[in-house]
């Protein structure tokens, strides 16, 4: 073992003896700093996340956001509509007097809002206008200007929502912002969803491991402090930038995920020195030496995956990575710090409150010892088809869509659904997505050629039918530098058909326009800049994944002593990746067995979910590669045998991955139990990938491509602390 190793376990055996030698001075310190966060996030948490997207990579509707922003700030200050209110009553019509005297009521409540919300609008009940009304007359529209959209929508949508109690019409907002709104609060329900499932099943796998009601509530414990700890430190970095809202659901899902693991582990391995006659002293301090070595490691490879996020310039990468990021972090402190405190007090009454529960976890002779034998007996054959397998499931990744998931995804039961289908079905308005044009003209342009453009230009677009060219509008910047041209577009701005316009605007139709003129023209808006984030996606993924491999495998080396072990390792968790993209693909792109899971099918993957889910899974799967080899490495260096301490090592811990991946899945099932279309590929791909890298990978492919390599496995330059020649 090399100085850095030895390092190493020094320090964590410092670390527990500190958490022994002052239990119930750490126990204080946690518990007080658990409250002490859960009042930040009470207080805080529910204003601290925003829905949009920032980005700064320098692309086209990034550059000219900028020379809005510098050059024509009235746009910060609208003037024709951005949010939409869908009135509808199936019973009556626009020409009934309940039906104009409930839009009245609506009416004067918004009034009340003053003119610092509500800049303008128009109505049918007020000019008369045919255009505003639906074909069958149930259906009326009425187009707002609202001030400042982002901030303002949750105090219009409550005043809506006053005013239609009661009444006979169903009234709700459509646009950017409400949209927003809306993901939002599917996003809180889907995190309800999900502590409903992933927390009952994660509580009776815990108490089929320990059989103790005391030993299964201390992983959670663990778990709850952890996402407490977690969530402040990410509202804390939202006062000084932008966090995506997912990042709530994402601390959630990833705290209960790997606080409970690692718990998990060092408790077992607590029990098991117990059993064997250790002190409880000795016990805590040797489980927090060997398990708690293991989590260091896991949860080092986690953060290292990671990490490779925050090289994307943009919020939702960057706000995602940084949240789960933070829990996994205090979840390895915690663990090794509050866990062995709580252990130290408690002495053998953790295993307090005993059910009458079967007891077959951890069964060196049980399934996983047998099915680990017959591996390393035909290791050839197994890794034949094994790798098969795995490579017959990814095949369909090479199908994967990448795309956006509109508010179409959205539960047709949902009011926001509804209204905007109303909308697009009656009414040729944009609400949700428009192209924005913005020409750079600078000093002495001719402007005559650039009024002509955008004339021509205005004219194609009258004949496309992605664009709603007869509610265009132009606007020239005060110092005469830019020349803007905002078309509204039908549809959502997520959708194929609005991104599909946004291209043909970008590579036809402008260039066609702009012909041999001199004038830099970019187009943005809420289209564009989902186009862009899929390009900045493409164009960072190579980059983020040759780091999370890199750092991953120098990570592994310093662990296990051998270059060899994080080379497989990598190569059976790429494998694992790749199936569970298969996966993805058959289920949502293709249906198979969508409506038996309760899942949405949908053309295509969520942009940045095959990115993220890389990070993650890579991450996720290392946790039982170092859980497993570490007890492997253990008892190779006691006997020197390799295959003998792959079959030991599998069998003694069967019980407690088996019960790990277990709390896994059921975690991240819970959180594709959501109604949000992302949620559910999320969940779906992490619990996929788990399960099999708990049992095909850790069973088969692990114990065969090990007893293949031999003691190859454990080879490592002698610089690096290595044996070459055992």
């Amino acid at each position: 073992m090399n100085s850095s190793s030895h390092s190493l376990d020094r320090g964590l055996h410092a670390i527990v003896r500190l958490a022994v030698q002052r239990p119930r001075t750490v126990l204080a310190c946690w518990l007080l700093l658990a409250m002490l966060c859960a009042v930040l996030v009470a207080r805080s948490g529910g204003s601290a996340f925003g829905t949009d997207i920032e980005r700064r990579d320098g692309s086209e509707s990034v550059r000219a956001d900028a020379l809005l922003r510098a050059h024509l700030p009235s746009l910060q200050a609208p003037d024709q509509p951005n949010e939409v209110l869908v009135l509808h009553a199936p019973g009556l019509t626009v020409d009934d007097a309940d039906f104009a005297l409930a839009a009245q009521a609506l009416a004067e409540r918004l009034q009340a809002l003053g003119s610092g919300v509500i800049a303008g609008g128009r109505s049918y009940f007020m000019d008369g206008d045919p255009t505003l009304v639906s074909a069958d007359r149930h259906t009326t529209i009425v187009p707002l200007v609202v001030v400042d959209p982002r901030h303002q929508v949750q105090a219009l949508r409550d005043a809506v929502q006053a005013a239609a109690a009661g009444g006979p019409l169903t009234v709700t907002l459509v646009g950017s912002a409400s949209v927003g709104l809306a993901y939002r609060d599917l996003a809180e329900s889907d995190m309800r969803a999900e502590l409903r499932v992933g927390v009952p099943a994660a509580v009776v796998v815990l108490l089929l491991v320990f059989g103790s009601l005391v030993a299964a509530s201390l992983p959670l414990l663990v778990a709850v402090v952890s996402i407490t700890v977690a969530l402040a430190l990410v509202v804390l970095v939202a006062q000084f930038t932008p966090v995506y809202f997912l990042v709530v659901n994402m601390v959630l899902m990833m705290g209960l995920a790997v606080g409970i693991d690692y718990a998990l582990f060092l408790l077992v391995r607590y029990r098991e020195e117990r059993l064997a006659g250790a002190s409880v002293l000795a016990a805590v301090e040797s489980s927090g030496a060997s398990a708690g070595h293991a989590v260091l490691f896991s949860g080092a490879t986690v953060v290292v995956a990671l990490a490779g996020l925050l090289l994307v310039p943009t919020s939702v990468f960057r706000g995602l990575a940084a949240g789960a990021i933070a829990v996994v972090l205090v979840a390895v402190l915690a663990s090794l710090t509050l866990l062995p405190a709580l252990l130290y007090l408690l002495r053998d009454r953790v295993d307090s409150g005993r059910l009458p529960l079967p007891r077959h976890w951890g069964d060196g002779q049980g399934m996983a010892a047998r099915t680990a034998r017959a591996a390393v007996h035909r290791p050839w054959l197994t890794l034949l088809v094994s790798v098969g397998l795995l490579g017959l499931l990814a095949a369909p990744a090479l199908q994967m869509r990448i795309g956006f998931a509109g508010i179409e995804t959205l539960p047709p039961q949902l009011e926001a659904r509804q209204a905007f289908d109303r909308l697009q079905a009656n009414f040729r308005i944009g609400s949700v997505a428009d192209a924005v044009v913005v020409g750079d003209t600078g000093p002495g342009a001719d402007e005559a050629a650039v009024d002509g453009a955008l004339r021509r230009l205005r004219e194609a677009m009258a004949d496309d039918t992605g664009f709603i060219a007869e509610h265009a509008r132009e606007r020239r910047s005060p110092d005469g530098r830019l020349r803007v041209l905002t078309v509204p577009m039908p549809g959502d701005a997520e959708g194929e058909p609005a991104l599909a316009a946004i291209v043909h605007l970008r590579t036809t139709l402008v260039p066609q326009a702009f012909d041999a003129l001199p004038v830099p023209v970019m187009v943005t808006g809420a289209s564009a800049g989902y186009l862009d984030f899929f390009n900045l996606t493409r164009q960072y993924a190579p980059l983020v994944i040759a780091l999370v491999l890199s750092l991953s495998f120098v990570l592994l080396t310093w662990a296990f002593r051998s270059v060899v072990v994080p080379l497989k390792a990598a190569g059976l968790n790429l494998l694992s990746v790749g199936a569970a993209y298969g996966a993805l693909v058959l289920v949502f792109q293709h249906g198979l067995g969508a409506a038996w899971l309760g899942l949405q099918q949908v053309p295509i993957i969520e942009a940045w979910i095959p990115l993220f889910l890389f990070t993650v899974l890579y991450g996720l799967s290392m946790d039982y590669h170092v859980f497993l080899l570490s007890r492997v490495r253990e008892h190779y260096d006691q006997t020197g045998d390799n295959a003998g301490a792959v079959v030991q090592a599998v069998g003694s811990t069967a019980g407690v991955i088996t019960g790990a991946a277990l709390i896994m899945v059921a975690v991240f099932a819970g959180f594709a139990a959501g109604q949000l279309v992302m949620f559910q590929q999320i969940g779906f791909g992490l619990a996929v990938a788990v399960l099999l890298d708990a049992t095909l990978v850790r069973l088969l492919l692990v114990p065969a491509s090990m007893t293949v390599l031999g003691d190859r496995n454990w080879y490592a330059p002698r610089w690096l602390g290595g044996q070459p020649g055992r």
